[in-house]
């Protein structure tokens, strides 16, 4: 008897992720996001399925985490980017040749900067570049398998049990067309049944096919990858002209000096938003045209050049650990950054 996709959809998939990813009874695995976060709860579950330790990071003991992978002996790590970008700085302030007995890094809830995965990889390991969300599991995902470019570029493909199409932005109840960027739907295994007591959500959530909207923005690349190019609530639109924080981001954390990197719609009378890029560096902060010119050098279209920058101490973070842009459009707002205004001028030939 031919099993239906609706049958196929009830593979569990912290299944298939310890499947893919051979977790076993003597993997250690440590997440230092917590409990109330979807990564703490994937944790807790591949725990459950492959018998292997975990190990629950506690910033109250005052222990940075890298010592706690150390003296942990963790071999699996589960974070958000932020976590890995602040562990390869204080690794390589110690001069650090390996990342501890870390054999995996499993990184969701933004895009990883591609430098930042390549980075792990140099201290020996693999990044586990993930897509998922509470309301339907860690369902996408690179394999130890895949090529570099597919690892450090991409969330990979979704796994056994779970589908994923990209929808158009405008109308979700049509399908984006091949190579143009979507919102990201999908159903399968773990997708909830809806929100608790909240049925105007829940309805809201789905298209008229039956999808589950993530309201995330992507791309699938020739052979099936997902890129994530942001959240629709990220997405900046000026002046009618829509631009995506991820590829400006991705391509600013590629200047050595950066650290972290967050671009963000700020409001403006003319044009309804320009493009503001904030960085965090490790090193002298490069010059506002200097910026500039490195975006694009590495590709950024002059339509979507930023025109505020600003040079930050810190970012405000969620309780997870992922940027909070929403803060950070407040924290420009009330005058507490004050990004300085600038403007591309391509470099004479």
């Amino acid at each position: 008897m031919r099993s239906s996709p609706g049958w196929m959809c009830w593979r569990p998939i912290s299944t298939a992720l310890v499947q893919d990813w051979r977790l076993g009874h003597g993997t250690a695995l440590l997440t230092l996001s917590p409990m109330s976060h979807h990564i703490g709860t994937v944790a807790l579950e591949q725990m459950l399925v492959a018998g292997c330790e975990l190990v629950l990071y506690d910033p109250l003991a005052e222990v940075a985490a890298l010592d706690w992978i150390a003296t942990t002996g963790a071999t699996y790590v589960m974070g958000v980017p932020t976590h890995a970008i602040d562990l390869l700085q204080e690794s390589s302030r110690r001069g650090w040749q390996q990342l501890g007995a870390v054999e995996v890094f499993y990184m969701a809830g933004a895009p990883i900067p591609s430098e930042t995965a390549r980075r792990l990889l140099a201290l020996g390991a693999k990044p586990q570049n993930v897509y998922g969300m509470t309301e339907n599991g860690s369902h996408q995902y690179t394999r130890p398998s895949d090529p570099v470019e597919v690892m450090t570029g991409t969330c990979g493909k979704s796994c056994s049990g779970y589908e994923v199409r990209l929808w158009n932005a405008q109308n979700p109840d049509l399908e984006a067309a091949p190579g143009e960027i979507g919102e990201i739907g999908g159903r399968g295994g773990e997708l909830m049944l809806g929100y608790f007591s909240n049925q105007s959500s829940t309805e809201q959530s789905f298209n008229r096919s039956g999808w589950f909207l993530s309201g995330d923005l992507g791309r699938l690349d020739a052979e099936g990858n997902l890129q994530i190019v942001g959240r629709k609530k990220d997405l900046i639109i000026r002046g009618g002209h829509n631009i995506h924080p991820a590829p400006i981001e991705e391509r600013a954390h590629r200047h050595p000096a950066v650290r972290k990197a967050a671009a963000f719609g700020v409001a403006d009378a003319r044009l309804g938003e320009k493009v503001c890029l904030a960085v965090i560096c490790d090193e002298r902060a490069p010059m506002p045209q200097e910026m500039l010119q490195h975006l694009a050098q590495e590709g950024l279209s002059k339509f979507d050049m930023p025109e505020f920058y600003a040079v930050v101490q810190e970012f405000p973070l969620t309780p997870s650990g992922k940027i909070s842009k929403r803060e950070l459009v407040q924290w420009v707002a009330s005058g507490r950054v004050q990004p300085e205004p600038v403007r591309y001028r391509a470099a004479a030939q």
